[in-house]
């Protein structure tokens, strides 16, 4: 056994200690010493007060798997959709608002019944590609407006701000102040038959009109066809028609390519309203529904307008009753938006619920996504309906 060096230094000390006392002390004889004992014994005490004390190893506990879910925006029943449509704006000193022109202050009162009803704007193009979401409780609607640019819908100021005497300006600031109204509008022009805001023959009125354009597209104002010169469809064939829509989409994009706005083309869809509501026949018929962007974007959709007195909604895209090609619209004076407003329950909102728990690695698949809303719905935790869950959409009932 090998004892450390300080306990051999301390064991001959102390054997030294004892040969001198039995040298130089008449003490009686003492017993044997076993050194080899003592010294085990006192390295055992050492060892015994030196010792540090480890902890005893214990299990790493394994961690807890958190559940993953899903929000899914639930239509239990067919949403309806009112699309409502407007054309130019009064002021307030005009006697009355009609179908085509609206006073200011009715305008504003207008829009905010509609969102004391619970109703928000959704952008047309995404619902009839297949985004059904709304937020939980609201109901979806549509603005459009025809004939643009006139002045009183949109005018810029010197800033590029729009001025306060304009309708699209009056939209703007209450979707500013009311953001979970928003602001989100179709607006369907025609270029060709009006100069813009200053009316002046010098070529100035094309730059306005460019800005004015420009603002729209970065401010979710998407701009559709409306024909070039806002014609009658009803007495024209089809070549007339479809150079009508084409040298309107030309135009279009002339101006965004000489203010080197080119990025915006890719944003532009292919959708159209009649004007005045008169429908082509035959030839002039497919023409219009077949017609094709300079980008080769197919025709989408196509809208008719209407009054309250004959009031119909866009069903959803999954309906059967969907057409793409006749999609109803509602011309707008105050008596439409009283309607709406008095007829909300009828409008169905949306709902919310969780799905899971999933395995995160496969929500992109859609037929596993499916199966999961399956036992959801089957387990009592969810309704049936129309799902709208990572921007796929699954009919559920």
């Amino acid at each position: 056994m090998k004892l450390p060096v300080k306990l051999i230094v301390t064991i001959l000390l102390f054997t030294t200690f004892l040969s001198a006392c039995n040298t130089t002390s008449a003490a009686p004889t003492a017993p044997p010493i076993d050194i080899g004992a003592t010294a085990v014994s006192m390295a055992s005490t050492m060892a015994a007060e030196t010792m540090v004390a480890f902890p005893t190893e214990t299990a790493i506990p394994t961690p807890t798997e958190i559940p993953f879910y899903l929000t899914a925006n639930i239509w239990a029943e067919d949403a309806r959709v009112p699309i409502i449509n407007y054309h130019q704006f009064a002021p307030n000193t005009s006697k009355q608002s009609t179908d085509h022109k609206i006073r200011m202050e009715d305008f504003i009162a207008g829009m905010d019944a509609l969102n004391q009803a619970g109703f928000v704007p959704i952008h047309l193009e995404d619902w009839i590609k297949g985004d059904l979401y709304v937020p939980e409780g609201k109901r979806p609607v549509v603005f459009t407006m025809d004939d643009l640019f006139y002045n009183n819908q949109i005018r810029l100021d010197e800033n590029g701000v729009p001025l306060a005497d304009t309708g699209l300006a009056l939209a703007w600031d209450y979707g500013q102040e009311h953001p979970e109204f928003g602001f989100k509008w179709a607006l369907f022009s025609n270029l060709g038959d009006k100069w813009y805001a200053a009316g002046d023959a010098e070529g100035l009125w094309k730059k306005d009109l460019t800005e004015t354009i420009i603002w729209s597209l970065e401010h979710d104002a998407r701009i559709y066809n409306h024909t070039y010169r806002h014609i009658r469809m009803d007495i024209s064939d089809a070549q007339g028609i479809s150079w009508e829509l084409q040298q309107n989409d030309l135009f279009l994009r002339e101006l965004l390519a000489k203010a080197g706005r080119t990025d915006l083309i890719e944003g532009l869809g292919n959708m159209f309203a009649i004007p005045f509501g008169y429908w082509p026949e035959g030839s002039g018929y497919n023409a219009m529904v077949n017609y094709i962007t300079p980008e080769g974007e197919p025709m989408l959709a196509v809208f008719d307008i209407d009054w309250p007195i004959r009031i119909k909604f866009m069903a959803p895209p999954y309906s059967p009753e969907f057409d793409p090609m006749r999609i109803p619209r509602i011309a707008m004076p105050p008596e439409a938006i009283e309607y709406l407003v008095e007829h909300q329950a009828e409008f169905p909102t949306m709902l919310s619920c969780q799905v899971g728990p999933l395995d995160a690695e496969q929500v992109n698949d859609q037929d596993y996504l499916r199966e999961a809303i399956q036992i959801t719905i089957t387990s009592g935790a969810c309704p049936q309906g129309v799902y709208i869950i990572e921007r796929n959409t699954f009919d559920m009932r």
